[in-house]
């Protein structure tokens, strides 16, 4: 089951593994205005999710800018699973 705490703590560590610290307000983190991550890491971001969750994150996910920050990517994620 997918829930909102383990997409968060999946992101959490995907992002300190490439080591990016977040704020304290992480929810509100825009990464993708940040370039925290180059293109082949959100790839790999995108491709992690979908095989420890089994998901299908469709590519307009991340073009829609309204998922830009961690705690909207995080609704919208919960929203395909």
């Amino acid at each position: 089951m997918t829930t909102a705490q383990a997409l968060q703590e999946f992101l959490q560590q995907f992002f300190l593994e490439r080591g990016v610290v977040l704020p304290e307000h992480w929810q509100s983190f825009n990464f993708i205005a940040a370039g925290v991550l180059d293109s082949f890491e959100i790839l790999s971001m995108i491709v992690s999710l979908e095989t420890h969750f089994a998901l299908t994150i469709p590519s307009t996910l991340l073009t829609n800018a309204d998922n830009a920050s961690l705690g909207a990517f995080v609704d919208a994620l919960l929203e395909l699973a």
